[in-house]
């Protein structure tokens, strides 16, 4: 029993301890799924708490939405009230439109009506106009907007010749002449013409005139005078500026302002005015610094020759230092008078000289009175009182344009001065017959059928004899051999030309015929059959621009003196700087110098042209001018004088120049190596057209088409020397020349191309036995027609 209670037991405990195990399995079980349940609660409950806290961020933003919102919707409710007032103006602009669409489309039947094609080329004057009145405003943008990409310029003559590009232009030619003038006026002289080329291409031609005044010299007034042609292209429906070609040439204000004086005149007057009123002032014995108020801060006085014991020959600089001057000068002399005139050589008197030089970048002067005579009274007291000196001062005055203070200033004066005896200037003249008498005389021997050509020189007068040269006498002889004679004169009893009483007589010339002068021979050659005047060629040097001529003649000669006669009528010359070349006198009569107050024609005008090399001759030095070649003109270079004569013009192969800058170009005379006939070249030299030294270009007569050759005069060495025209293949062949002493000429070139000069070479053993003289008869090589040489 013990045992089974004890089974019993034992499997109550078994069945305890399965139910226990059971259960603490099943506890297990929960209490996990409690604490998951709890984490999760745990977990859901953070969320919950995160998202109470957003709800209440979200909630508040909703309150501030919900107040904004409110503040949107005035703002809604006042635009949409302006919306709605814009809806009706809308309507109303719309019936507008509707209106105004209406009368548009009428007015496009209207003009449809009509040729508008007209506004084209109005549009393309307007366009060219534009750039007239850019250039005179001065301003690049005014000017380069209205020149198309692939513009090209063509200035010929003034201002700045060359060719451009559209950059070359704005940088070379709109910036030299912007920065070369300062005042500037324009006009066109007539109405421009426009020709339509085609439909988008319209070509405008006129006449424009430029008033200048340059920058660095004020006072000189130019005026440019260009006939230009326009191409103007429409490019994208815009007018631009294709091409310009500019033919300009300088003209003298007068011949545009009827009546206004040249620019030299109008400066000559207030150089003149300036130095006589110190003349005047020293003869007042004005204050030292009145004398010299005209002359510049370092300015310089130079005393030469006799002067009186107070004064000091040498050189005074500064206006202080030559005030003191002028203060000594009326400190030693209590009374003074003075008159200023130049004493020719023949013992004429004249005014003072003024020379004025204008240019774009300085403005010069020079007087000269070579004969200003002062009586000068010695003040009490004073060295050598009561003398009386009688000075005569050659004065020659310096002046430059100061355009700081607007006004001429003198910068050097030169007094050379000399003692005479005052009773020396009480001389008697001749007042009632007209007396010319011989003060000067060459003469040659022509040959007119040796083919030779002749020179004669007398004072500052050269003439040259042209080969072939006859003597026609009036009873029809024509002579063949014949003294010819170049005769200078003083002057007695002869007056200003009754038509010109500006004029001041100052000496005579005359041409004689086997020792007769009357206008009833005729110097004349043969040509086409027929009997031609053939006037010899007169040049004259030191003969200022205010110089002319009178043909005189009526009156008798008699070997020694010419008595009576009269004027008959003024002459016509050809002017360069200081020389004057006739060309025009075939009669042995006599011509009188005449004098003016102010230029009697113009001088050709300087001009810059660039010159290069040419058939292997290497440039030095080159002088040019602008030359209109209807009128003729000389031009000086060095030792040379070159007169082209009236009616020329220049023929090229792309058309005729009738203006034109004519250049002397110096060579190296080494490039000329060795010279036919074991000669050496002196001189090599070219004369050059717009630029070009060329075969091509000829120097034609526009009447009658036949060469109109170049005069050239040479100072030179000329003994035995030849003259060659020099080419690609060095020396071509031999020209004519005239051989007179110290003066070479030729009377044929009529091409600008290069000649050499040559002499035979001196060495140390012949030197001596070339020193034969030479006779005073001159030779040429024997020909009759122009070389093109």
């Amino acid at each position: 029993m013990a045992d089974m209670k004890t089974i019993a037991f034992s499997i109550v405990a078994i069945v305890l301890i399965v139910i226990a195990a059971v259960g603490f399995y099943e506890y297990s079980v929960a209490n996990s799924r409690y604490i998951n349940a709890y984490n999760e609660y745990q977990s859901e409950n953070s969320q919950y708490m995160a998202l109470q806290g957003n709800y209440t961020k979200l909630n508040q933003t909703y309150s501030q939405l919900a107040s904004q919102y409110k503040v949107l919707e005035g703002m809604y409710n006042a635009v949409l009230a302006e919306a709605q007032n814009n809806y009706t103006l809308y309507k109303q602009a719309e019936t507008n439109y509707t209106y105004y669409k209406t009368l548009y489309e009428q007015m496009l039947q209207q003009i449809s009506k009509l040729n508008i094609s007209g506004y084209k080329p109005g549009a393309a004057l307007s366009t060219v106009l534009q750039f007239y009145d850019g250039i005179a405003i001065e301003s690049p943008s005014d000017v380069v907007p209205l020149l198309a990409t692939n513009f090209t310029a063509y200035i010929m003559g003034q201002p700045f010749a060359g060719t451009y590009n559209l950059t070359k232009f704005n940088t070379t030619w709109l910036a030299n002449f912007f920065g070369t003038y300062e005042t500037v006026y324009f006009y066109t002289t007539t109405l421009p013409t426009v020709t339509q080329i085609n439909g988008n291409t319209f070509n405008v031609t006129d006449v424009v005139q430029y008033f200048v005044a340059p920058t660095a010299d004020p006072v000189y007034l130019q005026v440019f005078n260009a006939s230009n042609t326009i191409i103007v292209q429409y490019i994208h429906g815009v007018p631009e500026i294709t091409e310009l070609m500019w033919k300009g040439n300088e003209v003298p204000p007068l011949t545009v302002i009827a009546g206004y004086p040249s620019q030299h005149s109008i400066q000559a007057n207030q150089v003149l005015d300036e130095f006589l009123s110190q003349m005047n002032a020293l003869g007042a014995e004005f204050p030292g610094n009145t004398i010299a108020k005209n002359f510049a801060p370092n300015a310089q006085l130079v005393l030469i020759g006799q002067l009186p014991p107070v004064f000091k020959a040498g050189t005074y600089t500064g206006v202080s230092s030559i005030a003191n001057v002028f203060n000594t000068w009326d400190q030693y002399f209590i009374f003074a008078l003075t008159y200023v005139q130049n004493l020719l050589p023949n013992g004429t008197a004249i005014p003072p000289t003024v020379k004025v030089y204008l240019s774009p970048s300085n403005a010069t002067a020079e007087v000269i009175a070579n004969d200003t005579v002062f009586y000068g009274f010695v003040n009490q007291g004073e060295p050598n009182f009561p003398m009386i000196y009688d000075l005569h001062v050659a004065i020659t005055a310096y002046f430059v344009y100061n355009t700081t203070t607007a006004s001429w200033q003198i910068t050097k004066e030169v007094w050379n001065s000399t003692e005479v005896n005052a009773l020396s200037d009480t001389i008697y003249y001749n007042l009632n017959e007209p007396i010319m008498k011989v003060n000067g005389e060459e003469t040659v021997t022509v040959n007119a059928t040796s083919g030779q050509g002749y020179t004669l020189q007398v004072g500052n007068i050269i003439v040259i004899v042209k080969p072939n040269t006859y003597a026609a006498l009036a009873n029809g002889t024509m002579l063949s051999v014949y003294n010819f004679s170049l005769v200078t004169f003083s002057l007695e009893a002869i007056y200003s030309p009754p038509t010109a009483l500006n004029l001041t007589p100052l000496y005579a010339f005359a041409f004689a015929v086997n020792n007769q002068i009357t206008p009833g021979i005729s110097l004349v050659t043969m040509s086409n059959g027929k009997v031609v005047a053939q006037p010899p060629i007169t040049v004259v040097w030191g003969a200022p621009s205010t110089w002319t001529s009178w043909t005189w003649f009526g009156g008798t000669f008699n070997g020694t003196a010419y008595i009576g006669g009269s004027y008959k009528f003024v002459d016509h010359w050809l002017y360069g700087n200081d020389v004057m070349v006739n060309t025009q006198f075939f009669k042995p009569v006599i011509w009188i110098f005449e004098s003016a107050p102010t230029p009697v024609a113009q001088t050709p005008k300087p001009v810059q042209v660039s010159v290069g090399s040419a058939y292997g001759l290497t440039p030095v030095n080159v002088y040019s001018y602008e030359i209109n070649g209807t009128q003729g003109g000389v031009a000086v270079a060095g030792n040379m004088i070159v007169a082209i004569q009236p009616n020329t013009k220049i023929v090229t192969p792309s058309g005729n120049l009738t203006v034109f800058n004519f250049s002397v170009v110096f060579y190296n005379p080494a490039n000329g190596g060795t010279a036919p006939n074991g000669q050496v070249p002196i001189l090599a030299f070219a004369y050059a057209i717009n630029g070009n030294v060329t075969f091509s270009y000829s120097s034609v007569n526009s009447v009658t088409g036949l060469a109109n050759p170049f005069i050239t005069v040479i100072f030179t060495p000329s003994q035995n020397v030849s003259m060659w025209t020099w080419g690609a293949k060095g020396y071509i062949f031999k020209d004519p020349i005239i051989i007179g002493n110290g003066v070479v000429v030729n009377l044929t070139f009529f091409k600008p191309v290069p000649w050499i000069l040559t002499a035979p070479a001196i060495s140390s053993s012949s030197s001596t036995s070339m020193s034969s003289s030479s006779s005073s008869t001159s030779t040429t090589t024997s020909t009759s027609t122009p070389y093109w040489g």
